[in-house]
């Protein structure tokens, strides 16, 4: 399927009462800077596992990336299950994709999270596989170095028609697209990279579209200097995009 054209620019404040997703894909975004109080309030929200799994971390500053991200995953999902974020329970699929315990197998709600940096996406579907990846944009990254590698001949060529000064961006909607691509499909990293199809628009914007069958592919705008991509199983759905803050 090709991209749909979503324009996802404005984050908002989501309902008080939050339905169930029936017809629509919800995106999350998360900042993993969060101030101290909050930080402090939110570590109580992890299970002992993920509690020692954030103690195991070297630098604070990863560990608390951890901790907010896999809070706000307990916070936004105990929404939709009608349940407390500690009551919350995770298992991993046959390539490690985490999922919903069996007792919440009758919500039929599917879930992926991302994080790079500052900033963590999190999509939720029904009844559909859902797979999502954000990356920052780095200066300091070899992205010829790896586009060459991991992109098809197809892919490389596209990617190095680009203007120069629009590569690292096509490579980062590539890279995110294609990660976005194995974690629907919850094939793991070893899993085959799907070919994506490269363009440029007539305004000089990086296009990326991509033919897959049984799956669709949609561009998510989070913040400067990140990109990221969407994919679900199915054809394509609304998406609703919201911000998600700490409220105790």
């Amino acid at each position: 399927m090709i991209v749909p054209d979503h324009d996802l620019s404005d984050w908002v404040t989501p309902p008080v009462q939050l339905a169930s997703p029936e017809s629509t894909i919800h995106v999350w975004l998360i900042s993993l800077s969060q101030r101290g109080h909050v930080y402090k309030s939110i570590t109580g929200l992890l299970s002992s596992s993920e509690q020692e799994r954030a103690a195991r971390f070297k630098f604070d500053q990863h560990r608390q990336r951890f901790v907010v991200a896999h809070a706000a995953l307990r916070s936004i999902l105990s929404q939709y299950l009608k349940t407390t974020p500690l009551n919350v329970q995770f298992v991993n699929g046959p390539n490690g994709k985490p999922k919903l315990a069996e007792e919440f197998a009758r919500s039929d709600v599917r879930f992926n999270l991302s994080h790079s940096f500052d900033l963590a996406l999190l999509a939720v579907i029904r009844g559909r596989e859902i797979g999502i990846d954000v990356e920052l944009v780095k200066e300091d990254y070899a992205f010829e170095d790896v586009a060459a590698r991991f992109f098809t001949a197809e892919e490389l060529a596209a990617f190095r028609a680009l203007p120069v000064h629009l590569q690292r961006q096509g490579f980062f909607k590539c890279w995110t697209s294609k990660e976005a691509f194995l974690k629907a499909k919850g094939t793991g990293l070893s899993g085959k990279l799907d070919e994506v199809e490269i363009t440029l628009s007539s305004e000089q914007r990086v296009l990326i579209n991509a033919s897959v069958a049984g799956w669709t592919l949609s561009e998510v705008n989070p913040e400067n200097n990140y990109e990221a991509a969407l994919v679900i199983e199915g054809g394509a759905m609304p998406i609703e995009c919201y911000r998600w803050e700490w409220v105790k």
